[in-house]
């Protein structure tokens, strides 16, 4: 009898201390060592999609919790039949390059509600100088299949400042612009040699960049 009950003391106490987590605070303990958690000191924003105006607004959170807008951009928001979902969500999964639903590339695409996110405008391949053009000169309509196009220099933006777990809310407003208002759209000339590339994209051989032809 003795011998069972130690037995099954044994099985407690072992059961206890596979079940039981560990609390992590700064650091995980790994085997032999203690590894830093990274800090991430970016700050802490919000982004209000307005899908009546296609207008995308970022704002500053205080630490009082207010906020205070920071950027504007314009965007593409969903056309009918595929309207971007209206909601708070938050970021999620980040990709440089993300193959789309139709078959086209979305650069510095940042997932925020299931298979909505943030991306450029579609390239007909994974190339730089492969934009679709036609849908670059629609920002500022309605021209998505769900998801919510950006020139690449404000994909860009969110992809470096906005860490996951940024609150994303799509709202409709046909009177709202945000603050500081609705960017002016950048249109390429569809017989420029250039119209492969996205004229805002910040790579060095992007020949925009050395060209006042837009």
């Amino acid at each position: 009898m003795k011998i069972y009950k130690r037995i099954l003391a044994g099985i407690a106490l072992g059961s206890l201390l596979f079940t039981q987590a560990p609390v992590y605070t700064q650091a995980v303990e790994a085997v032999g060592e203690i590894v830093e958690m990274p800090v991430d000191n970016r700050p802490n924003y919000a982004i209000y999609v307005n899908r009546s105006t296609n207008c995308v607004t970022v704002k500053v959170i205080n630490e009082d919790s207010t906020e205070t807008a920071v950027k504007s951009m314009i965007c593409s928001t969903g056309r009918n039949g595929h309207r971007t979902p209206v909601g708070t969500f938050s970021t999620s999964d980040y990709y440089d390059w993300r193959l789309m639903v139709d078959g086209t590339y979305g650069r510095y695409a940042v997932r925020f509600n299931n298979r909505i996110m943030f991306h450029s405008v579609p390239y007909y391949s994974k190339r730089e100088d492969n934009l679709e053009y036609e849908q670059y000169n629609l920002l500022g309509e309605n021209a998505s299949l769900g998801c919510v196009r950006l020139a690449v220099a404000d994909a860009k933006w969110i992809y470096d400042n906005c860490r996951k777990g940024t609150k994303v809310v799509v709202y409709e407003n046909e009177e709202d612009y945000g603050e500081p208002g609705k960017p002016a759209p950048i249109r390429i000339d569809v017989d420029s040699p250039f119209r492969g590339w996205d004229p805002t994209d910040p790579i060095e051989i992007n020949p925009w960049r050395n060209n006042n032809e837009q």
